[in-house]
């Protein structure tokens, strides 16, 4: 019989449970009971507790899975940071202090037409690269610009996956136990039967 055909669903008992799955508003439920089920099928619980232990591993893996999104759209973000940052380099070598506002303006007014209008787009990163700022140096500058944010996210990240590391462990600790349990038992239950066996003998 294939797997799907074995494939385990959430008891009744925790269905409540499961409904309350906090999702943001841009998010896909199909997708995370997808990734859920994948768990579940993976680890197949065979106890209450781990079935609880299942539900917060779903939660755990979409948590990664959203900070990797936010972190991408975080980058996608700080690059009119980042152009402006590098135009306001460039644009700001030597000029006086007194000019130094305008010059702000006019780069902020620029960064914005980079985002808006692809013909002012081309021409900005036209001027860049003669600067020496390909798609690489722009990139590196996105980082920059964005590294309390890309901090954040990172942490967020690592705390969940370590979150994600302790449960499975627990999974794996608690069903080595309860296999040394059983064996000690089928031993006991052996060592009980012989010795009845040897007195009927």
């Amino acid at each position: 019989m294939s797997d799907l055909i074995h494939r385990l669903s959430i008891p009744v008992e925790l269905k409540s449970f499961v409904e309350e799955a906090c999702l943001l508003a841009s998010e896909s439920r199909h997708e995370f009971e997808t990734i859920r089920q994948m768990i579940i099928d993976d680890i197949r619980p065979r106890t209450n507790i781990e079935w609880l232990w299942i539900l917060d591993l779903a939660e755990l893996s979409w948590e990664i899975l959203r900070y990797r999104c936010l972190k991408q759209k975080t980058l996608e973000s700080f690059r009119q940071v980042a152009i402006e940052a590098i135009l306001r380099r460039l644009d700001g070598s030597g000029i006086p202090e007194y000019a130094a506002p305008k010059m702000l303006a006019h780069t902020r007014q620029n960064a914005r037409q980079w985002r808006e209008d692809p013909v002012a787009a081309a021409e900005i990163e036209g001027r860049l690269e003669q600067h020496g700022f390909d798609a690489v140096a722009i990139n590196a500058e996105v980082y920059v610009q964005a590294e309390r944010q890309l901090e954040m996210f990172e942490n967020l990240m690592q705390r969940a996956q370590q979150r994600r590391i302790v449960l499975l462990r627990e999974i794996s600790v608690r069903r080595e136990f309860a296999k040394r349990a059983e064996a000690v038992s089928d031993a006991v239950i052996t060592a009980k039967f012989l010795r009845a066996f040897k007195a009927c003998s």
